[in-house]
């Protein structure tokens, strides 16, 4: 399955990402390091982290960090910034639901932005496949678009457009809810709300 977040070119998208987002870390990355400690911590995989805003910026702050991310230009991208950072950053070209990874070999993994760009129909193996690389008791964050309110939202965007399907979606593929809310952008001239869960492994 191939995943894109612009209908145009991958070297467009990757540009596109780091002019809307830019490099600084979301309220998701965070709340990884206010609730986890890197010294008691193994890898944290940023699954379609795109140019690797979170995944470096968790290095920055200790942690094993892997960027996994299906976007040539904007792996090269994560990979210049981590050069000139000094920082050890492991970057896998990869998308969900199939991931190059052994089962059980990831403490954390943070789905931010992610979930809504894979189709309907591949979610719920997106989320096992997720859960596979997941050690015992590892912690997912994942973050998912709602609605855009009266503004369409593009083809290439899958919303969750409930929080009882978001959350029932992760528990079919295999976790335990720990925390989810629901969030209103207001600087956005338009309804912009998505969900974020905290969810964990159970074995």
């Amino acid at each position: 399955m191939r995943i894109s977040y612009v209908r145009s070119s991958e070297e467009d998208g990757a540009k596109f990402w780091v002019s809307r987002v830019g490099w600084e870390p979301s309220e998701v990355a965070k709340r990884i390091v206010r609730e986890n400690d890197p010294k008691e911590t193994g890898y944290v995989a940023d699954v379609g982290g795109a140019h690797g805003r979170e995944a470096i910026w968790l290095a920055e702050q200790g942690f094993d960090s892997i960027l996994i991310e299906p976007n040539k230009y904007s792996l090269r991208l994560a990979k210049e910034r981590a050069k000139n950072k000094k920082l050890d950053v492991n970057l896998i070209k990869a998308a969900l639901p199939c991931l190059p990874l052994r089962s059980e070999v990831i403490d954390i993994v943070d789905l931010y932005w992610t979930l809504h760009q894979i189709p309907d129909e591949n979610k719920l193996e997106s989320l096992k496949e997720t859960h596979r690389i997941l050690k015992p008791y590892g912690s997912l964050y994942s973050t998912s678009f709602g609605d855009w309110g009266h503004v369409d939202m593009p083809d290439s965007i899958y919303p969750v457009r409930e929080k009882e399907e978001f959350i029932r979606l992760h528990t079919k593929g295999g976790f335990r809810l720990v925390t989810v809310k629901e969030t209103f952008d207001k600087t956005m001239p338009f309804r912009y709300m998505w969900w974020s869960g905290k969810f964990q492994k159970s074995e």
